[in-house]
């Protein structure tokens, strides 16, 4: 089996991750626990001693997704690891899922494959898709879940400390494609995913999905989108316009659907005046 170590990245996180932990520690040489929230949960951190394999890690408050990544991509390096399986704090594996996804990694040319990803599967979700003996390649994923080739990490650079958090897997996925690599899609491994506050709204015989994110989200959302349009645009035209039409369908969403209208659309305006700026980094309101 390939070395295979992982992270989690904390964002003030209750006693219920232990579940999602213990989901897939026992599959992995070492799980790096990056803590990015403000404040400490003790009871929480306590608790980690039960698993031998756990090293946890205080970022010092929130430091963004791609920093605690890269702290726990640059430890697995350190460490010896060829893949880093990369999960949030709400997601797990059930069943065999996980040795599916692993499975892949030893089946694939480490040289070309950047990243192999789960299908991922929304928690409580009626409608689950059917696993199928099958391996496809995919534009682009979201981080939890992922095996990271690191030695194609090491070769292509690191996640974008500056985006913070928003778009900085889109933007992983995209300069793996630039640098000819594949990232695909294990479709007989599931991961079971909580993605935030995602609401649903029935209209006739068609159901709306919004996302329901907070104004602060919005704003790295904005932003961050616009970054990767004007850096990746005519490389990838079609992803850029898919891009447009996020931007155009999700403010329409937020005026009609979703509450605290007035301050995601001040957020968005920011997101747009950073971007103008050339402004990165952690959100200041100053």
């Amino acid at each position: 089996m390939n070395h295979i170590s992982a992270i989690v990245v904390l964002y003030n996180p209750n006693l219920t991750i232990i579940k999602n932990i213990q989901s897939y520690i026992n599959n992995v040489i070492k799980l790096y626990v990056v803590d990015n929230s403000d404040v400490i949960n003790r009871q929480l951190v306590n608790s980690f001693v039960q698993f031998k394999n756990l090293v946890y890690i205080n970022n010092n408050g929130n430091q963004g997704i791609a920093h605690a990544l890269n702290v726990g991509a640059k430890l697995a390096i350190k460490d010896g690891a060829s893949w880093l399986l990369t999960m949030d704090q709400d997601s797990r594996f059930e069943g065999n899922n996980l040795e599916n996804l692993i499975q892949c990694t030893l089946h694939c040319d480490i040289t070309s494959i950047g990243i192999v990803s789960p299908v991922h599967v929304l928690e409580h979700s009626i409608n689950k898709p059917v696993q199928i003996q099958k391996v496809s390649e995919i534009f682009d994923v979201m981080t939890s879940g992922n095996l990271l080739n690191l030695h194609i990490y090491q070769k292509i650079g690191e996640f974008i400390n500056e985006l913070f958090i928003d778009a900085v897997d889109q933007e992983y996925c995209l300069r793996l494609r630039h640098n000819h690599y594949k990232i695909l899609l294990c479709e007989f491994a599931l991961l079971e995913h909580c993605l935030g506050d995602l609401r649903e709204i029935k209209l006739g015989f068609k159901s709306i999905r919004y996302s329901n994110h907070s104004p602060i989200r919005r704003y790295y959302i904005t932003r961050n989108r616009l970054y990767l349009l004007q850096k990746y645009f005519w490389e990838f035209p079609l992803f850029g316009l898919k891009i447009i039409k996020w931007i155009i369908f999700e403010w329409i969403k937020i005026i009609v659907l979703e509450k605290d209208k007035i301050a995601k659309n001040k957020a968005t305006l920011e997101g747009i005046r950073d971007f103008l700026r050339g402004k990165y980094g952690k959100y200041c309101s100053k």
